[in-house]
C-alpha cells in the first residue's frame, strides 16, 4: 500500500509510522516527495524511529548506519531523515540518554532555523524586488492581454493564468513554509530548554 503524507514535525510522523505499524501496516520505503510504502505483516511490535543526521563523507554516513545496524536497527532508507526499524524490545530509543538527546535536539534545531532562515530571506527579497508577486494582475506577461477582447482574450488569458498564478503564488507559498520552519525551530528550542 502506498500513502502519501508531508510532515513538519519529526515526532508526529514517527509517532504516525508506528500507529500504523500497530494496525499491520508496516513502513518499508519512505520517499523525499512523502511518498510511503506499506507493506502487510502479522507482527505489530516493531518500533520505528527517525533521526536527522548530515554527513560530508560517504564513509561518515557508511559508519553511521553499521553501528546502528550493530545494534539491531534496519535501516528503511534515508531522505534528508533516516528511518530505523527495530522489533520493541524495551531497548528501542535511537538518544537513550540526555546528552544524545540533547545533541538529536541541537541538529534539529540547525535544521530548522538554517531552513526558516533561509526561506524567509528569499522570500522578502523576492517581495521586495519584483512587481509580479504583489498583484495577481501585474503576474500576466501577455504584452497588451488587457486590450484584447472576446476569443482572443479568453484564449491568451485562460493560456497564461496558470503561469500567472505560479509567478504569484510561490513567494507566499515560501513564505508559509519559511514561517513552518521558524515555528518548528521554536518548538524543538523549547524542547532542548526542558532536556537542559
Amino acid at each position: 500500500m502506498k500513502k502519501f503524507k508531508l510532515f513538519m514535525d519529526i515526532q508526529k510522523e514517527e509517532n504516525w509510522l508506528n500507529a500504523m505499524a500497530e494496525k499491520g501496516w508496516l513502513c518499508k520505503h519512505v520517499s523525499s516527495i512523502g511518498m510511503y510504502d506499506f507493506e502487510k505483516t502479522t507482527t505489530s511490535d516493531q518500533i520505528i524511529r527517525i533521526d536527522y543526521q548530515s554527513f560530508k563523507t560517504k564513509e561518515a554516513k557508511s559508519r553511521y548506519i553499521e553501528l546502528y545496524e550493530e545494534y539491531g536497527w534496519q535501516h528503511l532508507g534515508s531522505t534528508w531523515l533516516h528511518y530505523w526499524l527495530k522489533p520493541a524490545d524495551g531497548k528501542d530509543e535511537l538518544f537513550s540518554d540526555q546528552a544524545s538527546q540533547k545533541a538529536y535536539l541541537h541538529r534539529l534545531l540547525a535544521y530548522y532555523g538554517t531552513m526558516g532562515f533561509l526561506l524567509l530571506l528569499i522570500t522578502f527579497s523576492i517581495l521586495n524586488n519584483s512587481s509580479p508577486y504583489k498583484s495577481l494582475k501585474e503576474a500576466y506577461f501577455t504584452p497588451g492581454l488587457w486590450e484584447k477582447e472576446g476569443g482572443q482574450f479568453l484564449f491568451s488569458f485562460l493560456f497564461e493564468t496558470p503561469f500567472a498564478l505560479i509567478r504569484f503564488g510561490a513567494p507566499w507559498l515560501l513564505l508559509v513554509w519559511g514561517i513552518a520552519f521558524a515555528w518548528m525551530y521554536l518548538k524543538y528550542l523549547k524542547r532542548v530548554k526542558k532536556v537542559e
